[in-house]
């Protein structure tokens, strides 16, 4: 049996999750609903807090931000002073639900709706952080490009159309290492 200390574990500051209360099941109908998914997300993004405070980013991006729920959560994670947050979502509503996610959340996020990093090429090259929670769900190809709450889950053939559409782009975005 092994025994663990807990005082070995450090806190970390400002993990607090986001609150989402601001949006109601109706909202959901539309928008991707944070899942297991999402807190397996926000979870890797606090266990290396200390690698990402390292890096001290500047801008971070997240690409098909849904509810806004992960982005916002780096962004209570690292405090937004001095630090540049923004999301992209195909969804319109998505893109609404974002900005009201961080705006419950006293957050600022720039949101766009766009695909992927169309209409933001003022940053290409300047992305230091890189979020992307893609559809992975084996749909038929059709439904990838459907929209609406379908386009958060729909990923193609083998669940992979829509990662590997974004994959091309990545050196495009010249992120920062």
């Amino acid at each position: 049996m092994t025994i663990i200390n807990i005082s070995e574990f450090k806190p970390l500051p400002n993990a607090n999750e986001p609150k989402m209360d601001h949006l109601t099941s109706k909202d959901y109908k539309d928008v991707y609903e944070p899942s297991e998914d999402s807190y397996l997300f926000i979870d890797s993004l606090q266990k290396d807090y200390d690698n990402i405070k390292t890096m001290n980013p500047f801008i971070m991006l997240e690409i098909g931000s849904g509810s806004g729920f992960v982005i916002t959560f780096l962004a209570k994670m690292l405090g937004s002073s001095g630090k540049y947050f923004m999301s992209t979502d195909i969804n319109p509503k998505a893109a609404i639900a974002s900005s009201k996610t961080s705006t419950e959340n006293n957050v600022h996020l720039d949101v766009v709706n766009t695909s992927f990093v169309s209409s933001i090429e003022r940053l290409k090259g300047s992305i230091d952080i890189l979020l992307f929670n893609p559809p992975y769900v084996p749909t038929p190809s059709e439904e990838v490009n459907e929209g609406g709450i379908v386009a958060s889950w729909a990923g193609g053939i083998n669940g992979r159309e829509v990662i590997d559409k974004l994959l091309p782009q990545i050196p495009v975005c010249k992120i920062n290492n």
